[in-house]
């Protein structure tokens, strides 16, 4: 890999730092990078495949952004997590960091009512958890596919606000089957292509030398007692109007799992059906906000949370570290 950017990447233990890599992501990168740091991460760590757009230009404009590039096949690096690996081994150890696509946008609870990444972080902390599970949300609109559009000063979440009401989040959460269940096969992807696309990953991890990491972060290679139990979740922006030329080059270069198996399926299905609206009144739900994970019992109201006084507690103790 190749790095294009010179900014100082200070050695500071307490700082949230993201790891991801992307192609041709212009269109989402500029709010990926917002997003998460109104949520509290502080450094960023991209590795650029090869994109032909303004991907690496935006980057590199951008403060605490750190860009590499490289050419290699994507297929043949673990599908990113070799090039996550080796910038882990040298800016992540002893770290929080996100493991993210671009298409992915991280959420803890209360995180959009003015609660801290360094508070969720410290819960984490005081219970000896190193290692966050999170469950994916496809997102979508609306509207057809092909009128799925993101123009330049929209938010993703606003012509994506929708997702298929999870089934099993106790089970979900509370167990950690390493063998592969049913109910890690659900959401949009699930209903409408058939694809078997799990929705279980592990993004938040504190980083250390002897960690490994799986393909696309979907497996856990640590004791579960490191585990979090709290539910998060990554609002996954994969359906806009862009889908069908993506998933001809993600085929054509066979650059996905399984030689782009699911992205054949994604193709397929566009082609059957042009017009295609993944919105149902039976399954959908419009996210709003916290309040529409607490409506529909995803997570638990404000007042079940750890008290104050355990978290005041172990936030102190990272802050003097």
């Amino acid at each position: 890999m190749e790095r294009l950017d010179n900014l100082a990447i200070p050695d500071r233990a307490d700082e949230i730092r993201c790891f991801f890599c992307g192609r041709n992501e212009a269109r989402r990168l500029p709010e990926f990078l917002e997003y998460h740091r109104r949520l509290g991460v502080e450094r960023f760590f991209f590795v650029d495949n090869g994109s032909t757009d303004e991907s690496v230009e935006i980057a590199l404009a951008e403060e605490a952004v750190h860009v590499w590039s490289t050419e290699q096949p994507y297929q043949e690096s673990r599908f990113g997590v070799d090039w996550q690996e080796a910038l882990l081994q040298r800016f992540g150890v002893g770290h929080w960091c996100l493991l993210l696509d671009l298409d992915e946008f991280f959420y803890f609870p209360f995180c959009d009512q003015g609660r801290r990444f360094e508070e969720f972080i410290a819960t984490l902390e005081a219970t000896g958890r190193s290692v966050v599970k999170s469950m994916m949300l496809d997102m979508y609109s609306d509207r057809s596919l092909g009128e799925t559009t993101l123009h330049p000063g929209r938010s993703i979440f606003e012509l994506c606000p929708y997702f298929d009401r999870p089934r099993h989040l106790d089970l979900f959460f509370t167990r950690d089957f390493q063998r592969l269940q049913r109910i890690y096969f659900q959401g949009l992807r699930r209903r409408v292509f058939s694809a078997a696309a799990m929705v279980r990953k592990y993004p938040l991890v504190r980083y250390s030398k002897d960690m490994c990491l799986s393909p696309g972060h979907h497996h856990l290679h640590a004791d579960v007692r490191n585990l979090a139990r709290d539910r998060t979740f990554i609002f996954h922006f994969k359906f806009l109007s862009t889908l069908r030329e993506y998933a001809r080059e993600s085929i054509d270069r066979g650059c996905h799992w399984n030689a782009s198996a699911e992205y054949q399926d994604y193709l397929d299905g566009i082609e059957r059906d042009p017009a295609m609206n993944f919105h149902d009144p039976r399954v959908s739900i419009r996210f709003r906000g916290t309040e529409t994970f607490i409506e529909h019992r995803m997570i638990r109201p404000l007042g079940r949370r750890r008290g104050a006084a355990e978290v005041t507690a172990a936030l102190l103790r990272r802050i003097m570290k």
